[in-house]
């Protein structure tokens, strides 16, 4: 089983952003999620790697609940973004804790940083994009981790904040 530090050692061979992994791996800490598997996963996501990398390395669990939320950048762009899509209606509900903190994550760094207002507005509606696509999963486990409201409530402020309706996780 992997270890966090395995994980992260690995990303930063990947050169992943490891303080937005780290964000990632707390905001899960702070939702009430200690599996080290689901932490390592948050890490893991950020790295790129494909499929077979992460199952010679990890495990055949730890490269399912990391790919489930990972783009695959062999594609084309177009079909890049149709396999996401399905890839995350799909996932399991591990990784889908996993990309909604990575979404968290995402919205803190819209609302705090200098980007341009276009490039803000592209950012915000797609993370409000795939917010929409996990909600009915979201809606059907929300009762599985403690913290989870206080994440999707955060997340709905940051949306309204710049002018968008709330998203309804029911």
């Amino acid at each position: 089983m992997a270890t966090l530090d395995e994980c992260e050692a690995y990303a930063r061979g990947k050169n992943a952003d490891i303080p937005f992994c780290m964000g990632v791996v707390f905001r899960l800490k702070s939702i009430g999620i200690s599996h080290e598997q689901i932490l390592c996963a948050a890490i893991l996501s950020q790295t790129r790697a494909s499929f077979d990398e992460i199952f010679e390395r990890f495990g055949r669990e730890m490269a399912v609940m990391t790919t489930s939320i990972m783009r695959d950048y062999t594609l084309s762009k177009k079909k890049q973004e149709e396999t996401y899509v399905e890839q995350l209606k799909q996932a399991p509900w591990e990784s889908v804790l996993v990309k909604l903190c990575e979404i968290s994550a995402n919205l803190k760094v819209i609302k705090e940083s200098e980007l341009s207002r276009t490039k803000r507005s592209k950012l915000l509606k797609q993370n409000i994009h795939y917010l929409n696509i996990l909600k009915k999963n979201i809606a059907e486990n929300r009762d599985k981790a403690l913290g989870l409201n206080k994440l999707l409530e955060g997340a709905n402020e940051t949306i309204s904040h710049f002018g968008h309706r709330p998203i309804k996780f029911e």
